[in-house]
């Protein structure tokens, strides 16, 4: 017959079950453990959030006329002012049309003129019976198609000096412009628009973010508490300070201020988008670097926990805690911003609760441990 035997009936063999690494077995030392106490203390929250910097104007130099590129006249990369001379396009054959179409604007006001007289004195004779009625009708018909003749050469020339004024491209704004796109000498504006150069004015810059509906009520419920939003403004959070961080740095050396909030939240992200301005005088912002904002909350006194004592899972993030009988509990927690080293503890912990930060590996919950205080020089272990 067939015999089942467990693990536990084969002798010479333990178990390596979780339950019996127990601490309380005679052949286990209690680990040692460093632990931290949370502090309560002032702190200044942040709504964290993250975007792209973007200047505040862009503008695309294009060709509108046709004709080859005859000049550059400026150094790529530089700034350049509005009004200022970029590239000069072939004039000559847009000179030619503004000539013809001035000429046609002479010869029918000449017209204009003429017909006019032939019609006055055909007025004349048919109110004298001296002439026939026909002849007036006729006469003035013809002075009316001469003005509307003369109003066409008029348009016909304002286009052509506007074509001429097109073969000169100038700055529209100011700001920095990019390297030109075409080289003298090429054919420019064939077919469509070509594009020349951009100019980029990052003076001040923006960065644009989507607000999440429980940030956006944590700004109203933060401004009401320190009477600067009664509810009845539009865009509540509009001025408010904010500051911004590059990649590669924990600081937000930069200050700045939101200067647009859209009137309605988007139904179908739950955002509310939200615009900051930096007025970047030192052109240390460039348009397209990844930017860290944070919007800082009023001042308030906070739970703090050390960061190094926080762990996660599946359920979310929990703290080990030594309680009065040096065993290990588990506590789920929430958690808000971070401050240096260490966390805001929203719920889940109080100051008397002793946080392991080093040696988690060596705590399970209901094992007996060995607590120590943490030392300043063991927090750079």
């Amino acid at each position: 017959a067939i015999h089942e035997v467990g693990m536990r009936d084969l002798p010479g063999v333990a178990s390596v079950g979780l339950l019996e690494n127990r601490p309380n077995s005679r052949n286990v030392v209690p680990g040692e453990v460093f632990f931290g106490a949370a502090t309560r203390q002032e702190f200044s929250a942040f709504i964290a959030q993250y975007g792209t910097i973007e200047a505040s104007e862009t503008v695309d130099l294009r060709a509108r006329v046709q004709g080859f590129l005859e000049k550059v006249n400026f150094e790529p990369g530089h700034r350049v002012r509005k009004g200022d001379v970029l590239f000069e396009i072939d004039k000559r054959q847009y000179q030619a049309a503004v000539d013809q179409a001035r000429a046609a604007v002479r010869a029918q006001q000449a017209a204009v003129s003429g017909a006019e007289n032939d019609a006055r004195l055909a007025r004349e004779l048919a109110d004298q019976r001296a002439g026939p009625e026909i002849d007036a009708v006729i006469k003035t018909a013809r002075r009316d198609m001469a003005q509307a003749e003369l109003a066409r050469a008029e348009a016909q020339l304002a286009e052509a000096i506007l074509n001429l004024d097109y073969c000169t491209v100038t700055a529209p704004i100011d700001g920095r412009i990019t390297r030109n796109y075409v080289d003298a000498g090429n054919l420019v504006g064939r077919g469509e628009p070509t594009l020349l150069a951009t100019i980029v004015q990052a003076t001040p810059a923006y960065v644009s973010v989507d607000v999440s509906e429980a940030d956006v009520l944590a700004v109203r419920a933060d401004e009401a508490k320190a009477g600067k939003n009664t509810g009845a403004e539009v865009d509540p959070g509009k001025n408010r300070a904010c500051e911004l961080g590059l990649t590669g740095s924990t600081d937000f050396p930069f200050p700045g201020r939101v200067d647009y909030v859209d009137p309605q939240l988007n139904p179908q992200t739950g955002t509310l988008r939200v615009r900051a301005r930096f007025e970047n005088t030192d052109e240390q912002l460039l348009p397209g670097l990844f930017a860290r904002l944070r919007f800082p909350m009023s001042t308030q006194k906070s739970l703090l926990v050390p960061e190094a004592a926080l762990l996660s899972d599946q359920q979310g993030r929990l703290a080990m805690v030594v309680n009065d009988s040096n065993e290990v509990q588990v506590r789920r927690v929430k958690i808000g911003s971070l401050d240096g080293a260490d966390r805001v503890g929203l719920e889940g912990l109080t100051t008397a609760d002793r946080v392991i930060v080093l040696g988690v590996l060596k705590a399970r919950p209901g094992s007996k441990v060995t607590p120590k205080t943490q030392e300043p020089a063991a927090a750079g272990r």
